[in-house]
């Protein structure tokens, strides 16, 4: 009897469906890698750290050495002090977080546009993603859309690093989502 060694797993926790719907396509068969995209029940930071934390604990994941867990989640509504601790939290815990500044949606526009700084609430960024999707709708499928113009939107998002520490009066509007999707071209390099 043959033996194949787990996959490492590649767990993200959303906030919304907007990234969930997104996120599926990362899905791939034959990259060394398997991916669970799961939605977090409550939309709340700390819930969905919380969440993620339940799902590391129940799929037995093993953040140390060969998976990995994220969540991905808007600044929008919550305090530059509960994001600290959020961060700290998930730090000490190996999950790494993707924050989204006000909203997913500003990673959709650094596919057409890199002028994203006057975007001041989520509304802004919805609006102006209008312009460049038709009909645009949190739980659209913009996969085939985007993705001729994902490499540049990621090369983008490099220029609003996120560090562990956030000062969300000085940060411009931005994602760290690169950090996501490096990981995933490395782990497909390995494979």
């Amino acid at each position: 009897m043959s033996f194949y060694p787990a996959l490492p797993t590649i767990l993200i926790v959303t906030e919304g469906f907007t990234e969930k719907n997104y996120l599926e396509r990362l899905r791939e068969r034959d990259v060394g890698y398997t991916v669970i995209i799961k939605r977090s029940p409550e939309q709340r930071p700390e819930k969905i750290l919380k969440y993620c934390e339940a799902q590391v604990r129940e799929r037995a994941l093993d953040l140390k050495t060969q998976d990995a867990a994220y969540c991905v989640f808007d600044t929008d509504y919550t305090s530059e002090e509960k994001l600290q601790e959020i961060l700290v939290r998930a730090k000490k815990k190996g999950i790494r977080v993707i924050l989204s500044k006000p909203c997913f949606e500003v990673f959709f526009l650094l596919h057409f546009t890199g002028n994203i700084d006057s975007l001041a609430v989520p509304k802004d960024a919805k609006e102006e993603l209008t312009n460049y999707l038709e009909g645009y709708s949190e739980t659209g499928d913009y996969w085939k859309k985007l993705l001729p113009m994902q490499q540049r939107a990621i090369e983008r998002s490099r220029r609003f690093v996120i560090p562990d520490r956030i000062d969300l009066r000085k940060c411009a509007n931005g994602t760290n989502i690169y950090e996501l999707f490096d990981d995933l071209r490395h782990r497909k390099g390995k494979s």
